[in-house]
């Protein structure tokens, strides 16, 4: 199911939506927090693009494994790709995570208009925080070992040659 489409990769296709939709939303999540008054205009695009975001991970990592299988069957196979999975499934767990606790702050804890307890408040305020920090550094760790996947090789065997006047 989540092999191919079109003759490309669905991995290829669908990652761009993680590593573009999962900072935003949690740039709009860290807002949201710092910024109550902003929280009735932010709730339901912080708590959608979190859940496309979670959405988006899960199909790149089976996807991910998709096309690990395929790169396996023709003898493709490093230390670089194991990594990179390795970080994709962490990313993927992250991610979910991270929308579970928008999900909790955004219509319950943290909701405008009526916030839950204060303490309460402030263990998800901390959760949220630490959530989408985390989601902004695994997103940029597994896509960054992907790209090292797929250019390292290019980029070591190529130069780039100085621009013509």
């Amino acid at each position: 199911m989540f092999d191919t489409i079109a003759g490309l990769p669905v991995h290829v296709l669908v990652i761009h939506a993680v590593v573009v939709l999962t900072p935003i939303a949690a740039i709009l999540a860290l807002v949201y927090v710092a910024r109550p008054q902003w929280r009735r205009a932010l709730r339901w695009p912080t708590l959608g693009l979190a859940l496309v975001s979670a959405a988006s991970a899960f199909v790149a990592a089976e996807s991910g494994e998709n096309l690990e299988r395929r790169l396996e069957s023709i003898g493709e196979h490093s230390q670089a790709l194991e990594t990179h999975t390795e970080a994709g499934d962490v990313a993927r767990t992250v991610i979910a995570l991270f929308a579970l606790v928008v999900l909790i702050a955004v219509l319950w804890a943290l909701r405008p208009g009526a916030p839950a307890p204060a303490p309460v408040a402030i263990i998800v305020t901390v959760l949220l925080v630490a959530a989408s920090l985390a989601a902004l550094w695994f997103v940029f760790r597994a896509g960054h070992t992907g790209a090292e996947v797929a250019w390292a090789d290019v980029i070591s065997k190529t130069h780039l040659a100085p621009e013509a006047d």
